[in-house]
């Protein structure tokens, strides 16, 4: 590069201009500052080495200290439960039987945060204190779900007692349990052996071999007239706990005697076995069992029908219609060659259907689809021969339709829909409804008109109707209005107009005259809800016939309408009685009648 001549330099990254003598004295402070750079970090990593290795003699750097972590509790867990279900219901027969044996809730209750965290001095779990057998139980009264009530003596604290519930247990029993689960104010326990039997047992009764394990049935070892006095008194409670300005006002009738069903076994007309399939459905080398839920763990029969899962297997179901335990076999069969192509449970639908026969045509071509026997392959049937020949067949499929015939009238509807359960109690129940719609002092040519609220396929609008000059029934499936509208016309039913809606919406659309309307009422389990108890007061019909799934829902309905309604006040209680719709379980549905007065 010639002498005094100029070039562009890097330097930190900056471009400068310098002659080539700079250039060169540049060169040489970078190659210095290149070693010195060197040096430093060669220096550093040694200090760094010592800092280490002096750190490792000992406790030069002070460590962060970590602070014991706090032990979290677990928690009870309360469940949000309406105050009508089983659970409800139960708060109230636990306060009764305190009341009964002079305790409070104080003394019976359970000390929750124990039980789920703490240990004893020996580091056993208090949990295995209070989950214990205990001999020697008497049992006190019976609950509205079927299950029997005794006082235990609390473990831990000697001065409590403990509420204890045990399926399968009647008034004056003397047993022995297993508790296996605690609340803050009962526990639940299973029954091991009945070592004194209450003067009400028959177990000669019983008539099905998994009775005592299956949470299907709670009263097969009773005889039938006992078991309608329970319902009765199962009503009269109701009306008790959730009903009581009525009784101290003296405004309700006497309670009259539960209506017996014609059958008490062999007469439910749809039944849900179901099943469970693990994660790893591969690795089976048997098919899970298939049938209904297990109640607890109970020993008392010492039988080993349907296994000890939670799930037993059940092959017949004494209280479901023959074509239906048919049916079951069927798709047991079935399930026991398919069981793999199930990725999850599911729950099998058997729903019985009738088939009127022609008799020019073969029983084969009349019967539609059913539940096939596997090995034949075949539609399984059983005919019937009483004032008309007809087949019975047992539907799986939710949306095939399915048919009834009840006091000369035919009824179709989804077989996945509701529909009553037992058809032999049917006759009864409408024939009741019916003779209780009539309205006091009415003249064959005055006019009467009956509202239906919840009407579904349409059984209580159509087989009321005679002797009515218009019936509106209200639905809120669109499915059911189309199947009750279908059958009005099939039955030849001219005066019947349903609507789809909200029973809480229909009064502002009813033009008949309330002194001259009658009202059936057949709500869902969870009862009517306030505001159409108020529409239904101020619509003031002169007569009200209430029927319901659940007596608890429709005596708070009954105290809210008679008492905080402003014309409910101007109704009488006339009649209140229960049906036995399900013989050798706990269910009753009630009827109650209200005449305006």
């Amino acid at each position: 590069m010639p002498s005094g001549s100029f070039n562009i330099l890097k330097v930190c990254g900056r471009s400068v201009f310098a002659s080539v003598n700079t250039w060169k004295r540049t060169i040489a402070v970078c190659r210095t500052m290149s070693s010195e750079a060197v040096t430093i970090a060669s220096s550093s990593e040694k200090a760094t080495d010592l800092k280490r290795r002096v750190s490792d003699d000992g406790p030069i750097v002070a460590k962060k200290q970590n602070k014991p972590k706090k032990v979290k509790l677990r928690r009870y867990k309360p469940k949000k439960v309406d105050e009508t279900s089983p659970l409800g219901v139960l708060q109230h027969e636990i306060d009764g039987l305190l009341t009964e044996n002079g305790l409070t809730r104080e003394q019976i209750s359970n000390d929750m945060v124990a039980v789920l965290n703490h240990k004893d001095s020996s580091d056993i779990p208090m949990s295995s204190h209070y989950h214990r057998e205990v001999a020697n139980v008497s049992v006190l009264k019976i609950g509205s779900s079927g299950d029997g009530l005794a006082l235990i003596p609390n473990p831990v604290e000697a001065s409590k007692m403990q509420v204890v519930i045990i399926p399968f247990a009647l008034p004056g029993d003397v047993v022995k349990i297993r508790v296996f689960k605690t609340h803050p104010h009962y526990v639940e326990s299973d029954l091991l052996e009945v070592e004194q039997n209450s003067p009400q047992r028959k177990d000669e009764l019983i008539k099905c071999k998994y009775f005592g394990k299956c949470a299907g049935c709670q009263f097969q070892f009773l005889p039938y007239d006992v078991q309608l006095n329970l319902k009765r008194e199962t009503v009269a409670n109701a009306y008790k706990y959730f009903a009581p300005r009525l009784l101290e006002k003296a405004l309700l009738p006497e309670i009259g005697e539960t209506v017996a069903s014609p059958k008490t076994f062999d007469y439910r007309t749809k039944l849900t076995p179901h099943f469970d399939m693990p994660k790893k459905v591969h690795k089976l080398e048997e098919r899970p069992p298939l049938g209904f839920g297990q109640k607890g763990r109970p020993t008392w029969r010492n039988t080993d029908a349907g296994g000890s899962r939670s799930i037993l297997d059940i092959e017949e179901c004494v209280i479901g219609t023959r074509i239906l335990n048919e049916g079951m076999e069927n798709e047991r069969k079935k399930f026991e060659r398919d069981f793999r192509a199930y990725k999850r449970g599911a729950t099998i639908l058997l729903r019985e259907n009738t088939r009127l026969l022609e008799s020019q045509k073969p029983i084969g071509e009349q019967l539609g689809e059913g539940s096939v026997d596997p090995d034949t392959g075949k539609t399984s049937y059983l005919e019937i021969t009483e004032d008309r020949p007809l087949a019975k067949t047992c539907v799986t499929n939710s949306r095939q339709i399915v048919t009834e015939y009840i006091n000369g009238y035919t009824f179709e509807f989804s077989a996945g829909e509701f529909f009553q359960n037992n058809n032999s109690i049917l006759p009864k129940v409408t024939e009741y409804v019916c003779n209780n719609l009539q309205i006091p002092g009415s003249k064959p040519e005055d006019p009467h008109y009956l509202v239906d609220a919840y009407c579904g396929s349409g059984l209580f609008s159509i087989t009321a109707s005679k002797g009515v000059d218009k019936v509106i029934g209200v639905e809120v499936s669109a499915d059911s209005v189309s199947f009750a509208e279908a059958n009005a016309k099939a039955n030849g039913v001219e005066n019947c107009k349903f609507v789809v809606g909200k029973a809480e919406c229909i009064f502002a659309s009813i033009d008949t005259p309330c002194d001259r309307t009658s009202v059936i009422l057949d709500p869902p389990r969870k009862g009517c809800d306030d505001v159409f108890l108020k529409q239904l007061a101020e619509y003031n019909p002169a007569r009200i016939v209430y029927i319901s799934c659940n007596v608890h829902s429709q005596a708070r309905d009954m105290q809210y309408f008679l008492q905080e309604t402003e014309k409910g006040k101007q109704y009488k209680m006339e009649s209140l009685r229960g049906f036995d719709f399900f013989p050798q379980t706990h269910h009753v549905e009630s009827v109650c009648v209200l005449t305006r007065v």
